[in-house]
């Protein structure tokens, strides 16, 4: 399989179903962060790692203010936020790559833009995400699903064994 460099060439944001074309600035997806506990061996100490993932996070930066982008601030309602990007590949043959990011969840952090003269508005906000599919070409690589105890990559669920001792 030959690799090549790929560079993120357009996005577009859904909220709710309605869709933002042009006003996503930059998306950072969840950072699948283990959590980890301490172990001791007869020659020192190292770090185990669980498969429990901590609280996920994502930020999305928007370039606009308007009612359907503050929307996502009520906690009363989760919502769902759909992140569409494109990448080429750089190289001999150029490629075109999607991927697609879908998060559900409540917004726990708002940033309201602030004031500077001649200066891109951009408003932006973290969620806690309790749902999150990654796909590359419609290929879901990374499914995960708090509420479900689902958490698969590349199709494996990451839970099979612990789900099957507590049955």
């Amino acid at each position: 399989m030959q690799f090549t460099p790929q560079a993120f060439t357009g996005g577009n944001v859904f909220i709710d179903g309605i869709g933002a074309l042009g006003i996503l600035k930059s998306f950072e997806p969840p950072k699948l962060d283990y959590d980890t506990i301490e172990a001791s061996a007869s020659i020192g100490k190292y770090e185990k790692v669980l498969p429990s993932l901590k609280p996920l996070t994502a930020k999305i930066t928007l370039t606009d203010v308007n009612a359907v982008l503050l929307a996502p601030l009520s906690t009363l309602i989760p919502k769902v936020v759909y992140v569409k990007k494109n990448m080429t590949s750089v190289g001999i043959t150029q490629k075109d790559t999607q991927i697609i990011a879908t998060m559900g969840g409540v917004v726990k952090v708002g940033e309201l833009p602030q004031y500077e003269m001649i200066k891109e508005v951009e408003f932006s906000f973290e969620m806690a995400v309790y749902t999150f599919s990654y796909q590359v070409d419609k290929v879901p690589l990374i499914v995960y699903d708090v509420e479900n105890s689902i958490y698969m990559i590349n199709g494996i669920d990451q839970f099979a064994s612990i789900r099957k001792n507590i049955t």
